[in-house]
């Protein structure tokens, strides 16, 4: 963690003390992978995340490439719904580790929340990069494509989602998603909070 900077063994346990502690502090608190979204914290909660934001911070003054606390700071933005701001915390710790397929994720998801098609594009592409085999990956990619109207790109990716895990449900939808789009030519909604709020009103139509 520290090949390339130079620091005494008490500042790197001083490093690690502090690390643990806001993860401790974070721990069944911020939206971890196949989990629904948490609802905004009240005020005791986000004391307490605000604080390990800061205990995030000082461990990147020590160690500025911690791709591991910047990955953290953006879980807690998550959990804020500052998702602007967690997009550049996700990127920040794609730049010191671009082989990490999970923040290569969650950038791309973060992304397509706020309608920045060619970014969540790219994150997501990138991620299948990392992990080819992997029909999750794949099926995000699919809803990057879809919400960004580039519906031959999504029905493919989510093809090669389907192909790896039949019966996901998410992957389902997804297709079922895309077919609806497809069928209608009409233009999907741009960002995941929209296309999901479409979606729910056309399922009550049915």
């Amino acid at each position: 963690m520290f090949e390339s900077i130079k620091i005494t063994d008490e500042v790197a346990a001083e490093h690690d003390r502090i690390f643990q502690e806001a993860r401790a502090t974070t721990e069944g608190q911020i939206p971890l992978h196949g989990q629904s979204e948490m609802p905004v914290p009240g005020w005791l909660l986000a004391g307490k995340l605000k604080h390990a934001i800061a205990l995030l911070e000082r461990v990147l003054q020590i160690n500025p490439e911690n791709w591991s606390a910047m990955w953290f700071i953006g879980k807690i933005h998550q959990r804020f719904r500052n998702k602007t701001e967690a997009l550049s915390w996700f990127e920040r710790s794609y730049q010191v580790n671009p082989s990490q397929p999970d923040v290569a994720r969650e950038a791309s998801l973060c992304a397509m929340e706020i309608g920045r098609h060619d970014t969540a594009i790219a994150f997501a592409h990138r991620a299948v990069q990392i992990e080819p085999t992997n029909p999750g990956l794949h099926a995000n990619l699919a809803l990057a494509y879809l919400l960004a109207g580039r519906i031959p790109d999504a029905q493919t990716a989510v093809e090669r989602a389907l192909a790896g895990a039949s019966s996901d449900t998410i992957s389902q939808t997804i297709r079922t998603m895309i077919q609806h789009f497809a069928t209608n030519g009409h233009v999907p909604p741009t960002t995941t909070p929209a296309l999901l709020n479409y979606w729910r009103k056309c399922r009550k139509t049915k």
